[in-house]
């Protein structure tokens, strides 16, 4: 038998530096629906009027709740909150070219999840990517102008590289999608956090795309 203090090294093995997760009033397949619901009212040209208000504003100051958080491109073109017409307070946004990932995005996406309570994570792609684009270039053989750019198309290089001498697909679609699926994957890969909450039922993964002329998110 394990004596008391080899017990008590392995549970502060185990549980240093973690808390429980904060688990959102808001399950993941509503805040999906609010995100559905939000889209088509942005489609249509009938956005929401409250939710930017004085009254807003002090409601939310001292604390926040959002039930989604959203890893979109940086894309001036695809706001996610325009788009999903989300007000304050209601959703967390990680934006990098490409949604490229390193360890400062996902810690935000965690803390998000962990301690906001976030119950849903979107991954938003959208057409005709500049930052895809660049990086399918990158796969070709080619440089960007800087080692910082460098560093955001190689970590979306390793997710295009099976796209090396085809044809771009139209509005860069398929590569999109590709790009999407895998950082959907790498999320879970590289955040044991993510991977808890995900694995418990607790938070969902969705992955979607943003057609620029129509405004819809199609989503899957």
């Amino acid at each position: 038998m394990k004596n008391a203090v080899a017990q008590a090294a392995e549970h502060i093995e185990k549980t240093h530096g973690k808390s429980k997760r904060e688990v959102g009033a808001v399950p993941a397949e509503k805040a999906l629906g609010w995100l559905r619901n939000g889209n088509t009212r942005f489609m249509r040209g009938t956005v929401r009027k409250d939710g930017a208000t004085a009254k807003d504003r002090a409601r939310i100051a001292s604390e926040q709740h959002p039930h989604s958080v959203i890893l979109s491109c940086s894309d001036s073109r695809v706001p996610p909150e325009v788009i999903f017409d989300q007000k304050l307070g209601e959703i967390s946004v990680v934006r990098t070219a490409g949604q490229a990932l390193d360890a400062g995005v996902v810690g935000s996406i965690e803390y998000a999840v962990q301690n906001y309570g976030a119950n849903l994570v979107v991954v938003l792609g959208h057409e005709s990517c500049d930052a895809i684009g660049s990086a399918l270039r990158v796969v070709e053989g080619a440089q960007m102008e800087s080692a910082n750019m460098m560093s955001f198309a190689n970590d979306l290089k390793a997710r295009l590289l099976k796209f090396k001498g085809i044809p771009q697909s139209p509005n860069l679609s398929e590569e999109g999608w590709s790009n999407v699926d895998g950082v959907a994957r790498d999320l879970l890969l590289r955040s044991e956090i993510l991977r808890d909450a995900v694995t418990s039922g607790e938070v969902k993964i969705v992955r979607a795309m943003y057609h620029l002329d129509s405004g819809n998110v199609e989503f899957k």
